[in-house]
Parts: structure tokens; sequence; C-alpha cells
């Protein structure tokens, strides 16, 4: 499943009444991993374009219930399971199951699964520190991003990709990752290494024959969908994927 939000009139309303944490400092986290309340997280992959974060949610654990007023954002499920709600639905999310999110829509993710959850997130254009809590119940509403206070140094455990790293695959959670950099849409022949694989746009654009633009930075697209009308349909535009595939 593949769901996409759009800011509703309710998340409008709490937006007037909120203003984001003004910050006067930021931190390099491309070595860093945070701390959060409800687990932890670390930047796996950064490009001009889009920052993806791995995200670990433990188990009855949930971000706040918060909104980007000016970046989009996806959230791709790994592993686990996940209980994700807006201000106007819940849904229950799994293994490779995706929500994109458009810029000031009120959003929350709480980990189902006893071993916690293992989710990617996408955000374009990358600015970390756009974020407004509107609920939280480990008492953020009035901070901002964390600090360098609760960060740790990466492991070399943590699974990362330099963005010019493209064909070599690996793993996270349940899942098989990797970057590819694509110049023609006959190449996604090359791209099936799993019975469900999703495609997140890292840089460029999926455009039509008439270039105008199905899919850019931080949408997520399966495979199936990609190709559904033949290897041939596309334009691209300095278009680098990440695929992401079940392993097992």
């Amino acid at each position: 499943m593949i769901k996409k939000l759009t800011q509703s009139l309710l998340d409008k309303k709490y937006l007037e009444l909120r203003s984001p944490i003004a910050h006067t400092a930021s931190v390099d986290f491309s070595t860093l991993a945070v701390n959060k309340p409800w687990g932890n997280e670390y930047l796996m992959i950064s490009t001009p374009q889009v920052e993806t974060w791995s995200l670990f949610i433990g188990h009855n654990k949930a971000t706040s219930m918060h909104c980007h007023p000016r970046k989009k954002t996806a959230l791709v499920v790994l592993e686990g399971n996940a209980l994700f709600s807006s201000l106007n639905e819940s849904m229950e999310l799994s293994a490779l199951d995706a929500v994109m999110i458009e810029p000031g829509v009120f959003h929350s993710t709480q980990g189902l699964s006893k071993t916690g959850v293992r989710v990617l997130e996408f955000e374009t254009p990358p600015m970390k520190h756009d974020l407004i809590r509107l609920e939280d119940k480990y008492g953020r509403v009035n901070e901002g991003y964390e600090g360098a206070d609760k960060a740790f140094q990466i492991l070399a455990t943590h699974t990362r990709f330099h963005s010019s790293e493209h064909n070599i695959h690996k793993n996270l959670g349940q899942s098989r990752l990797c970057l590819h950099s694509l110049n023609h849409s006959a190449e996604l022949r090359n791209l099936q290494h799993g019975p469900r694989t999703l495609l997140a746009i890292m840089n460029g654009q999926v455009l039509s024959r008439n270039d105008e633009q199905l899919w850019g930075p931080s949408d997520i697209v399966s495979l199936e969908e990609l190709t559904s009308n033949g290897y041939a349909d596309y334009n691209f535009n300095q278009l680098q994927i990440l695929s992401i595939a079940n392993h097992f």
C-alpha cells in the first residue's frame, strides 16, 4: 500500500495556531545518531534534494503528533508493524507499506510490534529543524529538534550509503536496499530483486513523454506501477532512486 496525504482543513486550523521553534545553531548529523524518547534515528543517505533517515520506534512508543510546514516527507516500513495517524485517520502499516505526506500535515507513528518497528523517512528539501509538535506524550511540544546532547556516534553496524554508492545491495531490517542512477527507462528491467519492490526518488524526476513530472524527490512508487505500461514510457531527469524490497 502507498498512501498519499494532503493538508486538510483541520491541519490548516492547527498550523495557524502554532509557530516553528526558532534555532540559532544547527548540528551536523552526518556521523551521528539521535536518541529519542521513542527510540532513535540516524541519517542514512543524503543527496542534494533528499535526506533519508532510518528510524527505530520501540513497542508502544510513538513519535509526536507533528508536522513539517515547509518540507515533504515519506515513510516506508522496513520491518514490524506500525500505527500511522493523522488528524483525520489512522491506519496500520506493515513491511513495504508507505505514506507520502505533503507539507503541513500533522502525523504520528507508533510501534506495534513487540520487537519495535524500523522505518525509513524521506525528507525534501533537507531541513531537519522544520518541525512543529502539536501533541507529545514525552513533554516536547514546545521544544525543537533534538540537539547534540541527544546524539551519539554512528556505529559500523549502522546501514548507510554514500550518495555516489550505486548498485551495492545492503540489508536493513527485513529489507534489501540499493541506490541506482538511471539514465533510460529501459534500465528499470534490472531493478527487480524481490516479490515487491518500492522505489524512492532520491534525486531528479520521472517525467512523462511530454516532460510532465510524474514523480519527484521523496516520492514513493512501486516498481510494478512504474513498469505497468512497459519500460519506454518515461523520461528521466538526473534520476537517482533507492530500491527497497523484502529480502526474505
